[in-house]
């Protein structure tokens, strides 16, 4: 049985103007076009494909993404792959949307006016860093998988660990998804753990400032550093740090207003 396009398009729930679209894109290609009058004619087999087309346009697949997975996909298991990849998609995008979110409402409720009164009593002091014993696991990513690596380090060398989470950064700019930094703990002693690199972290003379309040308005912490750095005429040594005195725990986020991270730049 062939469905004119109409037909196909009442019993396939597709309006006509998609259906045509679909058929330019090659997602859903008519069974037969009349070489004469053009009409374009489906089969009674094509309405799962219909179907599947409809969904994959529900779950937020992009036409493109669509023909990739007709091309592609030869069973369910095919399928389920494309599903879980478009899941981590759209988890990467609602993350997105709530930083924004957070950022709105930093705005809305004064916060960033607040600290360009410098309100928060923030201030960049110059202290000595001693050397410190630690345990760290190197890291390419984003930022927002740091905890992933604390977590990492509280299972493999958890009985060795002492003092607040730190984190180091290797990068001189800002990155979105291939950042390098390595989370760390300082430790009483060293132990062979494969990927866990136990060093001395050398110290040395260092810029630093108390950071309060969530990790979103850290870049305004930064950029006291970073103008306290050029003023004094010097020089940051590579890695920079991050300190953790209150913040999220392993299990609990905890209030961000009241997070106290201290950032460090080692200097010359």
């Amino acid at each position: 049985m062939n469905y004119s396009i109409g037909e196909f398009s009442r019993v396939s729930q597709i309006t006509v103007k998609a259906l045509r679209l679909y058929h330019e894109k090659g997602i859903l290609v008519p069974d037969f076009i009349d070489p004469e009058s053009g009409y374009r004619y489906y089969s009674q087999e094509q309405i799962g494909e219909a179907r599947v087309v409809s969904g994959l346009k529900t779950l937020g697949f992009s036409l493109g993404e669509i023909a990739e997975v007709l091309d592609e996909c030869e069973e369910d298991g095919d399928l389920l792959d494309q599903l879980q990849k478009k899941r981590r998609e759209l988890e990467k995008r609602v993350a997105s949307y709530q930083r924004s979110i957070r950022e709105i409402e930093l705005v809305v409720s004064g916060k960033f006016a607040d600290s360009a009164n410098d309100e928060t009593g923030e201030v960049v002091v110059e202290k000595t860093v001693p050397d410190l014993l630690v345990a760290g696991y190197k890291m390419t990513g984003r930022y927002s998988e740091i905890g992933s690596g604390f977590r990492i380090l509280g299972r493999k060398a958890g009985k060795v660990l002492s003092g607040k989470p730190m984190c180091l950064y290797y990068d001189e700019e800002y990155k979105e998804d291939d950042a390098h930094f390595e989370p760390c703990f300082e430790v009483r002693s060293e132990l062979e753990i494969e990927g866990v690199r136990f060093r001395v972290l050398d110290g040395g003379n260092a810029l630093a400032l108390l950071h309060k309040g969530p990790y979103e308005r850290l870049a305004e912490s930064y950029a006291k550093l970073f103008a306290a750095v050029k003023s004094k005429g010097l020089k940051i040594v590579s890695p920079t740090r991050e300190i953790y005195h209150k913040g999220p725990g392993m299990i609990l986020k905890g209030n961000p207003k009241r997070y106290v991270t201290e950032i460090q730049f080692l200097v010359r």
